[in-house]
Protein backbone atom coordinates (compact mmCIF):
# COMPACT_ATOMS: atom_id res chain seq x y z
CA UNK A 1 0.00 0.00 0.00
CA UNK A 2 1.92 3.50 -1.34
CA UNK A 3 1.75 6.46 1.09
CA UNK A 4 -1.53 8.02 -0.07
CA UNK A 5 -3.61 5.25 0.16
CA UNK A 6 -2.40 4.06 3.67
CA UNK A 7 -3.44 7.84 5.05
CA UNK A 8 -6.89 7.50 3.71
CA UNK A 9 -6.91 4.44 5.14
CA UNK A 10 -5.74 5.95 8.51
CA UNK A 11 -8.10 8.86 7.93
CA UNK A 12 -11.40 6.71 7.91
CA UNK A 13 -10.26 4.88 10.98
CA UNK A 14 -9.87 8.46 13.06
CA UNK A 15 -13.44 9.47 11.65
CA UNK A 16 -15.26 6.67 12.56
CA UNK A 17 -13.80 6.17 16.25
CA UNK A 18 -14.51 10.01 16.25
CA UNK A 19 -18.11 9.44 15.06
CA UNK A 20 -18.26 6.83 17.81
CA UNK A 21 -17.23 8.91 20.40
CA UNK A 22 -14.05 6.55 21.36
CA UNK A 23 -11.90 9.16 22.22
CA UNK A 24 -8.99 7.56 24.06
CA UNK A 25 -8.30 5.19 21.50
CA UNK A 26 -8.18 8.11 18.87
CA UNK A 27 -5.72 9.78 20.95
CA UNK A 28 -3.48 7.01 21.07
CA UNK A 29 -3.70 6.18 17.47
CA UNK A 30 -3.44 10.35 16.43
CA UNK A 31 -0.42 10.91 18.15
CA UNK A 32 1.59 7.70 16.61
CA UNK A 33 0.24 8.98 13.28
CA UNK A 34 1.59 12.89 13.85
CA UNK A 35 5.21 11.10 14.73
CA UNK A 36 5.08 9.39 11.59
CA UNK A 37 3.66 12.40 9.50
CA UNK A 38 3.90 15.51 11.71
CA UNK A 39 3.17 17.52 8.36
CA UNK A 40 -0.77 15.71 8.39
CA UNK A 41 -2.32 18.56 10.14
CA UNK A 42 -5.45 16.44 10.41
CA UNK A 43 -4.32 14.12 12.86
CA UNK A 44 -3.36 17.16 14.81
CA UNK A 45 -7.03 18.21 14.86
CA UNK A 46 -8.54 14.93 15.68
CA UNK A 47 -5.95 14.51 18.92
CA UNK A 48 -6.88 17.79 20.14
CA UNK A 49 -10.49 17.69 19.46
CA UNK A 50 -10.57 14.34 21.16
CA UNK A 51 -8.50 15.52 24.09
CA UNK A 52 -11.16 18.66 24.71
CA UNK A 53 -13.94 16.26 24.77
CA UNK A 54 -12.62 13.97 27.65
CA UNK A 55 -12.08 18.03 29.03
CA UNK A 56 -8.09 18.15 28.32
CA UNK A 57 -7.86 20.70 27.16
CA UNK A 58 -4.33 22.13 27.85
CA UNK A 59 -2.81 19.22 26.17
CA UNK A 60 -5.24 19.83 23.24
CA UNK A 61 -4.39 23.16 23.14
CA UNK A 62 -0.33 22.37 23.14
CA UNK A 63 -1.22 20.06 20.01
CA UNK A 64 -2.56 22.68 18.04
CA UNK A 65 0.22 25.31 19.02
CA UNK A 66 2.32 22.61 17.65
CA UNK A 67 0.61 22.25 14.52
CA UNK A 68 0.34 25.98 14.44
CA UNK A 69 4.36 25.92 13.95
CA UNK A 70 4.13 23.65 11.26
CA UNK A 71 1.15 25.78 9.28
CA UNK A 72 1.12 29.24 11.00
CA UNK A 73 -1.89 30.09 8.39
CA UNK A 74 -3.90 26.52 8.81
CA UNK A 75 -7.72 27.83 9.12
CA UNK A 76 -8.49 25.00 11.49
CA UNK A 77 -5.91 24.50 13.46
CA UNK A 78 -7.01 28.55 14.37
CA UNK A 79 -10.35 27.70 14.29
CA UNK A 80 -9.81 24.42 16.74
CA UNK A 81 -7.94 26.73 19.20
CA UNK A 82 -10.15 29.51 19.50
CA UNK A 83 -13.17 26.76 19.87
CA UNK A 84 -10.87 25.19 22.86
CA UNK A 85 -10.38 28.59 24.23
CA UNK A 86 -13.84 28.89 24.18
CA UNK A 87 -14.64 25.83 26.06
CA UNK A 88 -11.97 27.22 29.03
CA UNK A 89 -13.80 30.79 29.06
CA UNK A 90 -11.16 32.13 27.70
CA UNK A 91 -12.76 34.65 25.96
CA UNK A 92 -10.08 37.12 24.45
CA UNK A 93 -7.50 34.34 23.26
CA UNK A 94 -10.42 32.50 21.66
CA UNK A 95 -11.85 35.69 19.71
CA UNK A 96 -7.88 36.24 18.33
CA UNK A 97 -7.87 32.83 16.71
CA UNK A 98 -11.28 33.01 15.29
CA UNK A 99 -10.39 36.23 14.12
CA UNK A 100 -7.03 35.33 12.59
CA UNK A 101 -9.02 32.42 10.76
CA UNK A 102 -11.49 35.00 9.28
CA UNK A 103 -8.53 37.12 8.24
CA UNK A 104 -7.37 34.41 5.59
CA UNK A 105 -11.00 32.89 4.55
CA UNK A 106 -13.66 35.50 5.26
CA UNK A 107 -15.74 32.98 3.91
CA UNK A 108 -15.00 30.01 6.84
CA UNK A 109 -18.69 29.30 8.07
CA UNK A 110 -17.21 27.29 11.09
CA UNK A 111 -15.40 30.22 12.43
CA UNK A 112 -18.73 32.38 11.86
CA UNK A 113 -20.54 29.98 13.49
CA UNK A 114 -18.24 29.84 16.58
CA UNK A 115 -17.84 33.71 16.47
CA UNK A 116 -21.53 34.18 16.63
CA UNK A 117 -21.58 31.94 19.85
CA UNK A 118 -18.60 33.83 21.51
CA UNK A 119 -20.52 37.32 20.61
CA UNK A 120 -23.88 35.41 22.16
CA UNK A 121 -21.78 34.80 25.33
CA UNK A 122 -20.47 38.19 25.68
CA UNK A 123 -23.90 39.88 25.23
CA UNK A 124 -22.75 41.38 21.79
CA UNK A 125 -26.31 40.22 20.56
CA UNK A 126 -26.66 42.11 17.30
CA UNK A 127 -22.88 40.62 16.41
CA UNK A 128 -23.81 37.28 17.16
CA UNK A 129 -27.01 37.55 15.02
CA UNK A 130 -24.59 39.00 11.88
CA UNK A 131 -22.40 36.43 12.19
CA UNK A 132 -25.48 33.70 12.15
CA UNK A 133 -26.83 35.30 9.41
CA UNK A 134 -23.59 35.77 7.36
CA UNK A 135 -22.64 31.98 8.06
CA UNK A 136 -26.44 30.80 6.65
CA UNK A 137 -25.92 33.28 3.58
CA UNK A 138 -22.45 32.03 2.35
CA UNK A 139 -22.91 28.38 3.30
CA UNK A 140 -24.10 25.36 0.98
CA UNK A 141 -23.71 22.36 3.63
CA UNK A 142 -27.02 21.21 4.84
CA UNK A 143 -24.87 19.37 7.81
CA UNK A 144 -24.19 23.26 8.82
CA UNK A 145 -27.09 24.63 7.89
CA UNK A 146 -28.12 22.57 11.06
CA UNK A 147 -25.37 24.32 13.07
CA UNK A 148 -26.27 27.69 12.16
CA UNK A 149 -29.99 27.16 12.57
CA UNK A 150 -29.46 26.01 16.19
CA UNK A 151 -27.05 29.12 16.93
CA UNK A 152 -30.18 31.54 15.35
CA UNK A 153 -32.44 29.62 17.67
CA UNK A 154 -30.35 30.22 20.47
CA UNK A 155 -30.45 33.57 19.70
CA UNK A 156 -33.83 34.08 19.63
CA UNK A 157 -34.30 31.92 22.33
CA UNK A 158 -31.87 33.41 24.98
CA UNK A 159 -33.46 37.11 23.55
CA UNK A 160 -37.11 36.03 24.29
CA UNK A 161 -38.29 35.98 20.87
CA UNK A 162 -39.89 32.00 21.70
CA UNK A 163 -41.65 32.00 18.06
CA UNK A 164 -38.56 32.87 16.13
CA UNK A 165 -36.53 30.13 18.45
CA UNK A 166 -39.04 27.08 18.02
CA UNK A 167 -38.87 28.22 14.18
CA UNK A 168 -35.15 27.60 14.41
CA UNK A 169 -34.90 24.78 16.07
CA UNK A 170 -37.49 22.62 13.95
CA UNK A 171 -35.18 24.09 10.94
CA UNK A 172 -32.57 22.22 12.87
CA UNK A 173 -34.50 19.44 13.60
CA UNK A 174 -35.88 19.07 9.73
CA UNK A 175 -31.96 18.32 8.85
CA UNK A 176 -31.05 16.46 11.71
CA UNK A 177 -34.01 14.45 13.49
CA UNK A 178 -32.14 12.93 15.75
CA UNK A 179 -30.88 16.35 17.16
CA UNK A 180 -31.67 15.97 20.36
CA UNK A 181 -30.41 19.09 22.17
CA UNK A 182 -33.35 21.30 19.92
CA UNK A 183 -35.56 18.53 21.64
CA UNK A 184 -34.63 19.16 24.53
CA UNK A 185 -34.56 23.21 24.31
CA UNK A 186 -38.22 22.83 22.43
CA UNK A 187 -39.48 21.30 25.38
CA UNK A 188 -38.70 23.90 27.41
CA UNK A 189 -40.55 26.76 25.65
CA UNK A 190 -43.20 25.35 24.22
CA UNK A 191 -46.47 24.29 26.62
CA UNK A 192 -47.81 21.02 25.78
CA UNK A 193 -51.58 20.59 25.45
CA UNK A 194 -52.59 17.34 24.91
CA UNK A 195 -50.72 13.79 24.66
CA UNK A 196 -51.58 13.68 21.09
CA UNK A 197 -48.92 16.57 20.30
CA UNK A 198 -47.25 15.66 16.99
CA UNK A 199 -42.99 16.37 19.11
CA UNK A 200 -44.44 13.80 22.50
CA UNK A 201 -44.84 11.51 19.68
CA UNK A 202 -42.21 11.65 17.72
CA UNK A 203 -40.07 11.96 20.82
CA UNK A 204 -42.06 8.68 22.53
CA UNK A 205 -41.03 6.65 18.82
CA UNK A 206 -37.65 7.80 19.09
CA UNK A 207 -37.20 6.11 22.83
CA UNK A 208 -38.36 2.72 21.21
CA UNK A 209 -35.54 2.85 18.35
CA UNK A 210 -32.77 4.63 20.40
CA UNK A 211 -29.80 3.04 21.76
CA UNK A 212 -27.56 6.59 22.44
CA UNK A 213 -28.04 6.94 26.18
CA UNK A 214 -27.13 10.50 25.97
CA UNK A 215 -29.97 10.77 23.53
CA UNK A 216 -32.15 8.83 25.43
CA UNK A 217 -31.36 11.31 28.79
CA UNK A 218 -32.27 14.56 26.61
CA UNK A 219 -35.30 13.24 25.06
CA UNK A 220 -36.29 11.93 28.84
CA UNK A 221 -36.04 15.20 30.49
CA UNK A 222 -37.81 16.95 27.42
CA UNK A 223 -40.83 14.04 27.72
CA UNK A 224 -40.58 14.87 31.52
CA UNK A 225 -41.53 18.45 30.77
CA UNK A 226 -44.39 17.47 28.57
CA UNK A 227 -46.02 15.49 30.41
CA UNK A 228 -45.59 17.83 33.49
CA UNK A 229 -47.25 20.29 31.47
CA UNK A 230 -50.22 17.86 30.68
CA UNK A 231 -50.35 17.01 34.66
CA UNK A 232 -49.67 13.36 34.40
CA UNK A 233 -47.27 13.80 37.48
CA UNK A 234 -46.14 10.30 37.94
CA UNK A 235 -45.39 9.58 34.18
CA UNK A 236 -43.23 13.17 34.11
CA UNK A 237 -41.31 11.60 37.12
CA UNK A 238 -40.54 8.40 35.42
CA UNK A 239 -39.09 10.39 32.48
CA UNK A 240 -37.03 12.42 35.11
CA UNK A 241 -35.65 9.37 37.15
CA UNK A 242 -34.52 8.05 34.11
CA UNK A 243 -32.99 11.14 32.62
CA UNK A 244 -31.87 12.16 36.00
CA UNK A 245 -30.04 8.57 36.75
CA UNK A 246 -28.21 8.56 33.30
CA UNK A 247 -26.88 11.97 34.18
CA UNK A 248 -25.69 10.90 37.58
CA UNK A 249 -24.09 7.44 36.21
CA UNK A 250 -22.23 9.67 33.50
CA UNK A 251 -21.09 12.32 36.03
CA UNK A 252 -20.20 10.60 39.29
CA UNK A 253 -20.39 13.21 41.28
CA UNK A 254 -19.33 12.26 44.80
CA UNK A 255 -20.77 14.54 47.62
CA UNK A 256 -17.46 14.05 49.58
CA UNK A 257 -15.39 16.36 47.41
CA UNK A 258 -17.79 19.32 48.45
CA UNK A 259 -17.49 18.27 52.13
CA UNK A 260 -13.93 18.84 51.88
CA UNK A 261 -14.13 22.08 49.83
CA UNK A 262 -16.45 23.95 51.99
CA UNK A 263 -14.76 22.58 55.12
CA UNK A 264 -11.80 23.98 53.70
CA UNK A 265 -13.57 27.57 52.62
CA UNK A 266 -14.25 27.92 56.44
CA UNK A 267 -10.69 27.26 57.06
CA UNK A 268 -9.25 29.43 54.78
CA UNK A 269 -11.68 32.74 55.66
CA UNK A 270 -10.88 32.17 59.16
CA UNK A 271 -7.20 33.53 57.90
CA UNK A 272 -8.38 35.92 55.50
CA UNK A 273 -11.18 37.73 58.38
CA UNK A 274 -8.02 39.27 60.27
CA UNK A 275 -6.74 40.88 56.86
CA UNK A 276 -7.16 44.46 55.55
CA UNK A 277 -9.59 44.01 52.63
CA UNK A 278 -8.23 45.37 49.14
CA UNK A 279 -8.56 47.96 47.39
CA UNK A 280 -11.21 48.54 44.67
CA UNK A 281 -13.90 50.78 43.58
CA UNK A 282 -15.48 48.56 41.57
CA UNK A 283 -19.58 48.54 42.11
CA UNK A 284 -20.11 44.34 41.70
CA UNK A 285 -23.47 42.96 42.99
CA UNK A 286 -23.38 39.40 43.23
CA UNK A 287 -26.64 37.34 43.22
CA UNK A 288 -26.49 34.16 44.32
CA UNK A 289 -27.61 31.38 46.28
CA UNK A 290 -28.77 27.84 45.53
CA UNK A 291 -29.25 27.26 41.73
CA UNK A 292 -33.11 27.77 40.73
CA UNK A 293 -33.44 29.83 43.50
CA UNK A 294 -34.50 33.10 42.03
CA UNK A 295 -31.01 34.30 41.08
CA UNK A 296 -32.33 34.78 37.43
CA UNK A 297 -35.25 36.90 38.75
CA UNK A 298 -33.04 38.85 40.87
CA UNK A 299 -31.04 39.99 38.17
CA UNK A 300 -33.54 40.68 35.29
CA UNK A 301 -34.80 43.07 38.26
CA UNK A 302 -31.59 44.55 39.52
CA UNK A 303 -30.45 45.33 35.80
CA UNK A 304 -34.07 47.09 34.62
CA UNK A 305 -32.04 49.68 36.32
CA UNK A 306 -31.15 52.42 34.38
CA UNK A 307 -27.48 52.36 36.37
CA UNK A 308 -27.19 48.85 36.30
CA UNK A 309 -25.45 46.32 33.66
CA UNK A 310 -26.30 42.97 33.50
CA UNK A 311 -23.28 40.84 33.12
CA UNK A 312 -25.63 37.19 33.61
CA UNK A 313 -23.62 33.94 35.18
CA UNK A 314 -20.28 34.62 35.23
CA UNK A 315 -17.02 32.13 35.63
CA UNK A 316 -14.77 34.62 36.69
CA UNK A 317 -14.60 34.45 40.32
CA UNK A 318 -14.57 30.57 40.58
CA UNK A 319 -11.76 30.29 37.85
CA UNK A 320 -9.46 32.96 39.99
CA UNK A 321 -10.21 31.09 43.05
CA UNK A 322 -9.29 27.93 41.70
CA UNK A 323 -6.62 29.11 39.71
CA UNK A 324 -4.38 31.14 41.91
CA UNK A 325 -5.74 30.13 45.80
CA UNK A 326 -6.91 25.99 45.53
CA UNK A 327 -4.09 25.38 43.30
CA UNK A 328 -0.91 24.91 45.57
CA UNK A 329 -1.91 22.69 48.42
CA UNK A 330 2.19 22.55 49.52
CA UNK A 331 2.16 26.17 49.38
CA UNK A 332 -1.06 26.98 51.77
CA UNK A 333 0.13 24.80 54.38
CA UNK A 334 4.24 26.16 53.85
CA UNK A 335 3.62 29.94 53.91
CA UNK A 336 0.25 30.47 54.07
CA UNK A 337 0.32 34.45 54.78
CA UNK A 338 2.06 34.92 52.09
CA UNK A 339 0.34 33.36 49.56
CA UNK A 340 -2.85 33.90 50.63
CA UNK A 341 -2.18 37.63 50.13
CA UNK A 342 -0.70 37.19 46.65
CA UNK A 343 -3.65 34.61 45.68
CA UNK A 344 -5.93 37.63 46.90
CA UNK A 345 -4.63 40.08 44.57
CA UNK A 346 -4.69 37.59 41.35
CA UNK A 347 -8.05 36.41 41.86
CA UNK A 348 -8.96 40.14 41.73
CA UNK A 349 -6.90 41.10 39.04
CA UNK A 350 -8.45 37.99 36.97
CA UNK A 351 -11.37 38.81 37.84
CA UNK A 352 -11.14 42.93 37.05
CA UNK A 353 -9.36 41.80 33.54
CA UNK A 354 -11.95 39.11 32.40
CA UNK A 355 -15.03 41.65 32.81
CA UNK A 356 -13.42 44.18 30.02
CA UNK A 357 -15.01 41.81 27.57
CA UNK A 358 -17.93 43.56 28.37
CA UNK A 359 -19.07 47.02 26.84
CA UNK A 360 -20.84 48.89 29.48
CA UNK A 361 -20.80 52.31 30.96
CA UNK A 362 -23.03 51.45 33.64
CA UNK A 363 -22.58 52.48 37.54
CA UNK A 364 -22.88 49.19 38.56
CA UNK A 365 -23.00 45.83 36.84
CA UNK A 366 -24.33 41.84 38.21
CA UNK A 367 -22.87 38.58 38.27
CA UNK A 368 -25.50 35.68 39.01
CA UNK A 369 -23.51 33.10 39.56
CA UNK A 370 -25.25 30.68 42.25
CA UNK A 371 -21.94 29.07 43.30
CA UNK A 372 -20.40 32.00 44.01
CA UNK A 373 -22.35 31.22 47.63
CA UNK A 374 -19.21 29.55 48.50
CA UNK A 375 -17.14 32.61 47.67
CA UNK A 376 -18.38 35.54 49.94
CA UNK A 377 -15.67 35.87 52.65
CA UNK A 378 -13.21 36.56 49.41
CA UNK A 379 -15.83 38.41 47.15
CA UNK A 380 -16.19 40.84 50.33
CA UNK A 381 -11.93 41.53 50.66
CA UNK A 382 -11.05 41.79 46.93
CA UNK A 383 -14.09 43.72 46.33
CA UNK A 384 -15.18 45.65 49.32
CA UNK A 385 -17.61 47.57 47.74
CA UNK A 386 -19.61 44.99 46.49
CA UNK A 387 -23.45 44.23 47.41
CA UNK A 388 -24.21 40.42 48.37
CA UNK A 389 -28.13 39.87 47.38
CA UNK A 390 -28.36 36.20 48.45
CA UNK A 391 -31.68 34.30 46.76
CA UNK A 392 -33.62 31.62 48.94
CA UNK A 393 -36.77 29.85 47.63
CA UNK A 394 -38.77 27.28 49.47
CA UNK A 395 -36.79 24.32 50.19
CA UNK A 396 -38.25 21.59 48.58
CA UNK A 397 -39.23 24.00 45.23
CA UNK A 398 -35.47 24.91 45.18
CA UNK A 399 -34.11 21.23 44.85
CA UNK A 400 -36.87 19.52 42.53
CA UNK A 401 -36.60 22.51 40.78
CA UNK A 402 -32.70 21.39 40.06
CA UNK A 403 -33.53 17.57 39.84
CA UNK A 404 -36.19 18.68 36.84
CA UNK A 405 -33.64 20.51 34.98
CA UNK A 406 -30.66 19.84 32.93
CA UNK A 407 -27.32 21.97 33.14
CA UNK A 408 -24.50 22.50 30.91
CA UNK A 409 -21.90 23.34 33.80
CA UNK A 410 -19.98 19.98 35.33
CA UNK A 411 -20.31 21.79 38.56
CA UNK A 412 -24.01 21.22 38.77
CA UNK A 413 -23.25 17.42 38.98
CA UNK A 414 -25.33 16.83 42.73
CA UNK A 415 -28.70 17.76 40.43
CA UNK A 416 -29.34 14.40 39.35
CA UNK A 417 -29.52 12.39 42.45
CA UNK A 418 -32.00 12.77 44.83
CA UNK A 419 -29.82 11.73 47.89
CA UNK A 420 -26.74 13.68 46.66
CA UNK A 421 -28.52 17.14 46.29
CA UNK A 422 -30.39 17.32 49.67
CA UNK A 423 -27.03 16.57 51.04
CA UNK A 424 -25.57 19.16 48.94
CA UNK A 425 -28.33 21.16 49.83
CA UNK A 426 -27.68 20.84 54.11
CA UNK A 427 -23.67 21.91 52.86
CA UNK A 428 -24.85 25.07 51.19
CA UNK A 429 -27.32 25.82 54.37
CA UNK A 430 -25.10 25.44 56.96
CA UNK A 431 -22.06 27.39 55.16
CA UNK A 432 -24.77 30.50 55.02
CA UNK A 433 -25.12 30.44 58.16
CA UNK A 434 -21.25 30.64 58.90
CA UNK A 435 -21.33 33.31 56.26
CA UNK A 436 -24.53 35.29 57.98
CA UNK A 437 -22.48 34.90 61.49
CA UNK A 438 -19.43 37.31 59.73
CA UNK A 439 -21.06 39.47 57.49
CA UNK A 440 -25.03 39.98 58.98
CA UNK A 441 -26.51 43.18 57.37
CA UNK A 442 -24.04 42.83 54.68
CA UNK A 443 -26.23 40.56 52.94
CA UNK A 444 -29.44 40.71 51.56
CA UNK A 445 -31.72 37.98 51.87
CA UNK A 446 -33.84 38.24 48.55
CA UNK A 447 -37.15 35.74 49.39
CA UNK A 448 -38.33 34.35 46.55
CA UNK A 449 -42.10 33.54 47.94
CA UNK A 450 -41.93 37.36 48.99
CA UNK A 451 -41.33 39.15 45.91
CA UNK A 452 -43.84 37.16 44.24
CA UNK A 453 -46.32 38.44 46.93
CA UNK A 454 -44.68 41.76 47.90
CA UNK A 455 -43.41 43.04 44.64
CA UNK A 456 -42.55 46.12 45.00
CA UNK A 457 -42.15 46.21 48.61
CA UNK A 458 -39.65 43.92 48.16
CA UNK A 459 -38.20 45.38 45.07
CA UNK A 460 -37.70 49.02 46.78
CA UNK A 461 -35.77 47.06 49.78
CA UNK A 462 -33.96 45.30 47.23
CA UNK A 463 -32.76 48.47 45.39
CA UNK A 464 -31.75 50.88 48.49
CA UNK A 465 -29.82 47.65 49.93
CA UNK A 466 -27.95 48.25 46.40
CA UNK A 467 -28.01 52.24 47.34
CA UNK A 468 -29.84 52.57 43.90
CA UNK A 469 -32.38 55.23 43.13
CA UNK A 470 -35.92 53.82 42.65
CA UNK A 471 -36.67 52.60 38.79
CA UNK A 472 -40.47 51.95 37.98
CA UNK A 473 -38.83 49.40 35.10
CA UNK A 474 -37.47 47.46 38.05
CA UNK A 475 -41.58 46.17 38.61
CA UNK A 476 -41.20 45.25 35.16
CA UNK A 477 -38.30 42.76 34.75
CA UNK A 478 -40.29 40.73 31.81
CA UNK A 479 -39.30 43.31 29.63
CA UNK A 480 -35.59 43.44 30.41
CA UNK A 481 -33.98 42.84 26.95
CA UNK A 482 -30.84 41.77 28.56
CA UNK A 483 -29.98 37.95 27.14
CA UNK A 484 -30.78 34.96 29.88
CA UNK A 485 -29.06 31.92 29.02
CA UNK A 486 -30.28 30.28 32.21
CA UNK A 487 -32.70 27.30 32.61
CA UNK A 488 -35.14 30.01 33.60
CA UNK A 489 -35.23 30.98 30.00
CA UNK A 490 -38.85 31.11 29.44
CA UNK A 491 -39.94 31.79 33.20
CA UNK A 492 -37.57 35.26 33.60
CA UNK A 493 -39.77 36.70 30.27
CA UNK A 494 -42.99 36.13 31.91
CA UNK A 495 -44.41 38.87 34.74
CA UNK A 496 -43.86 37.68 38.20
CA UNK A 497 -45.86 35.09 38.65
CA UNK A 498 -47.55 32.61 41.78
CA UNK A 499 -47.68 29.60 39.95
CA UNK A 500 -44.18 27.95 40.51
CA UNK A 501 -44.71 28.04 44.54
CA UNK A 502 -45.08 24.35 46.00
CA UNK A 503 -44.77 23.00 42.34
CA UNK A 504 -42.81 19.78 44.11
CA UNK A 505 -46.05 18.62 45.86
CA UNK A 506 -47.43 17.63 42.97
CA UNK A 507 -44.29 14.67 43.18
CA UNK A 508 -44.47 14.75 46.78
CA UNK A 509 -44.37 10.75 47.17
CA UNK A 510 -41.21 10.80 45.25
CA UNK A 511 -39.80 13.36 47.01
CA UNK A 512 -39.91 11.69 50.34
CA UNK A 513 -37.00 10.36 50.78
CA UNK A 514 -35.45 13.91 50.40
CA UNK A 515 -37.85 15.57 52.77
CA UNK A 516 -36.01 13.37 55.21
CA UNK A 517 -32.80 14.91 54.01
CA UNK A 518 -33.30 18.32 54.06
CA UNK A 519 -35.36 18.42 57.09
CA UNK A 520 -38.94 18.90 55.80
CA UNK A 521 -42.21 18.33 57.91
Amino acid sequence: MNEIDYLKQQLAIIINLYKSEKYEELILKSKILIKKFPEQIIFHNAASLSLSALGKNEEAKKILKKALGVSPNDINVLNNLGLIYFNTNENEIARTYFEKALSINEKFVDVLINLGNLNLKENKIQLAKANYEKALEINSSNEKNESIFVGLAQFFHQTGDFQNALIYYKKAKDINPKNFLADREISTIYKYKNKDDPHIKEMENRLKIENDKKVLMNLSFALAKAYEDLREYKKSFNFLKYANDAADKTIDYNINNDVELFSKIKNIYNKIKNKPSLKSEKKIIFILGMPRSGTTLAEQIISSHADVYGCGELTFLSEGINKYLFNDEKKIEENFDHYLENSLHAIQKHYLDKIKIFDYNKKFITDKAPLNFRWIGIIKNIFPNSKIIHCSRNKMDTCFSNYKNFFSSSLLGFTYNLQKLGKYYTLYEDLMLFWKEHFGKNIFDLDYENIIINQKDQTRKLLDFCELDWDENCLSPQKNKKIISTASIAQARLPVYKSSINKWKNYSEELIELKKIISVS
